[in-house]
């Protein structure tokens, strides 16, 4: 199961980086990705599968940075801390226009090319209400459509309302992460058994 060496900073065919299989979800640029899932494992190994190549990745998180960095293995990238107590690298969580041009922003200075991880979407509903998360993430999605950027936001199901989890997936690609996990699993065995 081999992948094709990318060129650095390209997400090109992320689709070949995942796997041959059709079982495989294909992360196509330009698309903002809802991943289905009660703890977001799958979503920072996507983001770091992405990230691998030398694609510039923001992660944006309720947890603090250090800890991210320890616990999930980020050397590289930028994370900002979604947060009401002040300090380095920290957005505050009701300021949601601010952190849609912090998005925007680091795409555009990355020409397109970028991946983000939204780790927090339940928080930033909490804090804003759902629809003025929700029209967040309109724009956002609509501001990635027309790059190459790939949006990797995990959520819970069970945090939101059956409605407002339709109305998410109403425009964003939904990723059932059982699927990918699976693809993952197998391809990292692969990887392991190659090396020996």
């Amino acid at each position: 199961m081999g992948t094709r060496a990318r060129p650095r900073g390209s997400m090109g065919s992320t689709v070949e980086s995942m796997s041959n299989s059709p079982a495989a979800v294909p992360l196509a640029p330009g698309s903002c990705y809802l991943i289905k899932e009660k703890k977001p494992d799958l979503s920072y190994r996507l983001f770091a599968m992405l990230t691998r190549g030398g694609t510039p990745g923001l992660i944006i998180t309720r947890q603090y940075p250090e800890r991210v960095r320890r616990e999930r293995g980020i050397q590289d990238g930028r994370i900002i801390w979604l947060s009401h107590t002040p300090g380095e690298d920290y957005h505050n969580p009701t300021a949601i226009g601010s952190l849609a041009k912090l998005i925007s922003g680091f795409v555009e200075e990355n020409q397109g090319v970028a991946a983000v991880l939204l780790d927090g979407l339940e928080y930033l509903s909490i804090n804003n209400g759902f629809l003025q998360t929700l029209m967040f993430v309109e724009h956002v999605n609509e501001f990635v459509m027309q790059r190459k950027a790939i949006v990797l936001l995990p959520v819970s199901p069970d945090a939101l309302e059956e409605k407002e989890l339709a109305l998410l997936e109403r425009n964003i690609e939904v990723v059932e992460s059982p699927v990918v996990k699976m693809d993952l699993e197998t391809r990292e065995v692969s990887k392991l058994l190659d090396g020996y």
